[in-house]
């Protein structure tokens, strides 16, 4: 990536409170971008916007608070040429709106993470009118966005609906002075309250920290230790919230237990590195089997054995992580005994997680985004191709598809003249098989313009023989092949293990017309029939949807009343002989958009868009969907 890449982290959020801004900050500029930071923290806790929607008094001192920092960010960004990205920080969910007026030319990147609203369902505050003023606040704040950020796949469903072709999924990651920490010459802060009881080198020292809210699961914890009373195991207890009584009682006055109010952020890596164990979340709330806390990703780091909650999102670490039952005490209480008394368990459970932990530094955890990011500022900077009308239909659908897949390397059989290529490439290590020589040239062109330069050939059979990909993808090609059956199977060959096929092509078998003669179409395909080619070919997972409902009968009627006079005035004469490449080659031209329209067809199919979202089963176009087994 070029140089010139400029990123600002922007907002009223605080680093020491929320350090997921500060992970996604030093990750992208150790890998490559010019970093700024225009930072007014706002000196209030997600409590206290939470309060805000429910106490005019509250509403007020908090709106006193986001006015006064909004100068300050507003005053210090005077001259400031607007950056290719503008990064905004977790809980800027007003400050996303001030990125948007100050930054009109930017892409807007908000780390969403968890909603407002979710944060009250979780913490049992109340419903009615504040979660309703909540879920507002969180909507317009996601609108807002061009990018929006969340760390687990379980967390982007959460999302309204529309928003899947602007998420991007990044775990949380931890900063350098967890890492820092887990060193054999690191020690925690002699200020610092230190593992309590540690009499001799056989007890198993635990720690727990965050807020005492239900997510945490803090009361299981606290009947843990109480039925840890006879081992020799320690706690070390960090921090305060609602739950904080109820855990303490249920620990029965425990001596094996020490209660921490709180610990500075600058103490806090070292003193939990010198624990044997981390403690995650141990809730049964929705919200705790969605997430991945911080906290987690800091005790990995740290060299702990991270015992949490068996969520899903907590089966996305694998075996990095012990894991028990959530809101289940004997469980927990079991687990922690085991690694007490069996020094070999808990060395490989600490091994294990060193070996995780490698993949959440930040330069790691901000891989994704990266390669997000040099998509969008790549094709703001050049322009892309403009897509035809039902190019936008497919492509609302193909976008949502490939979201969340974790796509390094693409195949994609008949570019044309690089549409598809010019978004699927940049960040990723593209190839296209493209029999046509003008076409293949233009698309090359296109890509080195992009800065995301790609591989080009004329024939599958050019690629190594044992070339495979992340995904290998064919749109409105397989119908311009008579040997469709044996042309799926060799492009399935080329899905590595577990990768993703995509085909897009016309629908309805009886709508064969005019259009579908001068591009050269030997067929279109009903959903049950393309399933089943798919299937046959070894794909599974196979899905097939419609696209163009109702738009598309509309511009394909269109299509084919403007084919019926260009077939009518040409001479066509020869055609059928002159082979599959000229009729690729007149499909990826016949009735393209010219280059200043792009901005124009997308508005205008937007309407399309919306509509054939309430028809999947219905419509001119056929998408199909698939996986090669593992």
């Amino acid at each position: 990536m070029g140089a010139d890449r400029r990123l600002l982290v922007f907002g009223s959020y605080d680093a020491t409170l929320h350090p997921r801004v500060a992970v996604l900050r030093d990750g992208l500029a150790a890998r490559g971008w010019q970093v700024r930071e225009l930072n007014e923290p706002l000196g209030a806790a997600t409590a206290d916007k939470v309060a805000a929607a429910g106490s005019p008094t509250a509403a007020f001192r908090l709106a006193g608070r986001q006015v006064r920092a909004w100068a300050r960010l507003v005053r210090r960004s005077r001259g400031l040429p607007d950056p290719e990205v503008v990064l905004v920080g977790y809980m800027g969910h007003a400050d996303v709106h001030l990125a948007r007026w100050r930054f009109r030319h930017s892409t807007i990147v908000l780390d969403h993470l968890v909603g407002l609203a979710d944060t009250v369902r979780d913490r049992r505050l109340g419903g009615g009118v504040r979660l309703k003023i909540l879920d507002l606040v969180d909507r317009c704040a996601l609108r807002a966005a061009d990018v929006v950020v969340v760390d687990t796949d379980a967390q982007a469903r959460m999302l309204p609906d529309g928003m899947r072709t602007r998420y991007v999924v990044v775990p949380v990651g931890a900063g350098a002075q967890w890492f820092a920490a887990a060193e054999p010459t690191a020690s925690p802060s002699g200020s610092s309250p230190g593992p309590v009881g540690r009499v001799d080198s056989s007890a198993l020292t635990v720690v727990f920290f965050g807020l005492y809210t239900p997510l945490q699961g803090a009361p299981t914890i606290g009947a843990a230790i109480d039925l840890l009373r006879a081992e020799p195991i320690h706690f070390t207890m960090i921090g305060h919230g609602q739950d904080l009584d109820e855990a303490r009682a249920l620990a029965c006055g425990s001596a094996r237990v020490r209660w921490v109010d709180w610990v500075d952020a600058g103490d806090l890596p070292g003193l939990v590195a010198a624990h044997d164990v981390c403690l995650g979340i141990f809730g049964t709330g929705p919200k705790a089997r969605r997430v991945i806390p911080t906290k987690v990703y800091q005790g990995l780091a740290a060299g702990c054995a991270v015992v949490t909650g068996a969520t899903p999102a907590a089966g996305t670490l694998g075996d990095a992580l012990v894991t028990v039952p959530p809101g289940d005490p004997a469980a927990l209480a079991s687990a922690l005994a085991q690694l007490a008394s069996d020094k070999e368990c808990l060395t490989v459970a600490r091994n294990r997680a060193r070996a995780a932990a490698g993949r959440f530094i930040p330069e790691s955890a901000a891989s994704v985004l990266d390669s997000r990011l040099r998509r969008e500022a790549g094709s703001s900077a050049v322009g892309l191709p403009p897509l035809t009308f039902n190019a936008h239909l497919r492509w609302d659908v193909i976008t949502r598809e490939l979201e969340g897949r974790g796509i390094t390397d693409v195949l994609e059989i008949g570019p044309g003249e690089g549409a598809a290529a010019c978004r699927l490439a940049p960040g990723r290590s593209y190839t296209g098989v493209e029999l046509s020589d003008r076409t293949r040239g233009i698309t090359e062109q296109r890509l080195v313009a992009l800065g995301a330069p790609g591989h080009l050939v004329a024939s599958v059979a050019d690629l190594p023989a044992d070339a495979q990909f992340d995904l290998v993808c064919a749109f409105e090609v397989i119908e311009h092949i008579d040997a469709d059956v044996e042309a799926l199977s060799e492009w399935t060959a080329r899905v590595r293990p577990g990768g993703t096929m995509l085909i897009s092509t016309p629908a309805g078998p009886d709508r064969m017309g005019a259009a579908d003669e001068i591009a050269g179409h030997f067929r279109r395909y009903s959903a049950h029939g393309l399933a089943a080619m798919a299937a046959d070919a070894g794909l599974v997972d196979v899905r097939v949807t419609h696209v163009g409902y109702p738009v598309g009968f509309l511009l394909e009627w269109v299509r084919n009343s403007v084919a019926a006079r260009r077939l009518a005035q040409v001479d066509r004469r020869g055609t059928a002989d002159d082979g599959v490449a000229e009729a690729t080659e007149q499909s990826s031209s016949f009735l393209q958009p010219p280059s200043w329209s792009g901005r124009a067809t997308q508005a205008l199919s937007a309407p399309g868009v919306r509509l054939q979202r309430r028809r999947p089963d219905a419509g001119t176009g056929l998408v199909l969907i698939a996986r090669a087994p593992q």
